[in-house]
């Protein structure tokens, strides 16, 4: 809005938008007298609260899950399978291979069976300007049980940080669509 409303049209001929990452966007100036930019403006997205490998109990992970991810792919049979619980029965392990894992979960109103935990799973953490689309990542999906708080849930990264890349392109592209008219430089 800054760019386009025309408020410092003068000052901001020649600008550059840089994105410097998934969550600061710049505009500076062209390279003043003294080999230095002004900046403009500055913004940044707001973090998620989500912790990625960390455990949450059951209820907790429900509410993050929900209010930290848009809602497509695997998020809703994750919900499903956590949701579907008896935490009385717990957490059952049948394998530490990272891959293979199996929970006890209500099936219907009485009927209660293992069921296979989805893994890996894709999700779009809310993690960049929510002006843009959240890039897909892949995540490691465990449960445990722990002692006497019952069931834990985690999330872990898997996608070697390959989202923060196309976070960026998704934010320049933004850019682009925008300010096409306005002959200013996005760099990424």
């Amino acid at each position: 809005e800054y760019l386009t409303s025309g408020y410092d049209k003068e000052s901001i001929v020649g600008a550059l938008v840089h994105v410097v990452s998934p969550t600061e966007v710049v505009v500076v100036s062209p390279i003043l007298d003294d080999a230095q930019r002004e900046k403009y403006i500055e913004a940044e997205a707001f973090d998620s609260t989500f912790r990625f490998g960390q455990w949450y109990d059951v209820e907790n992970f429900i509410i993050s899950l929900q209010s930290n991810f848009t809602p497509r792919y695997d998020r809703d049979r994750i919900l499903k399978v956590v949701g579907n619980l008896r935490t009385e029965e717990g957490v059952k392990q049948y394998s530490d291979d990272g891959i293979t894992q199996a929970v006890t979960a209500k099936t219907g109103v009485a009927m209660v069976d293992e069921v296979a935990v989805p893994n890996p799973v894709t999700l779009a953490p809310y993690r960049t300007f929510i002006e843009v689309e959240q890039p897909d990542s892949v995540f490691v999906f465990r449960m445990k049980q722990d002692g006497g708080r019952g069931p834990q849930c985690a999330l872990f990264e898997a996608d070697g940080g390959g989202w923060k890349l196309e976070a960026m392109a998704n934010i320049k592209e933004f850019f682009e669509d925008r300010l096409a008219e306005a002959g200013i430089t996005i760099i990424s």
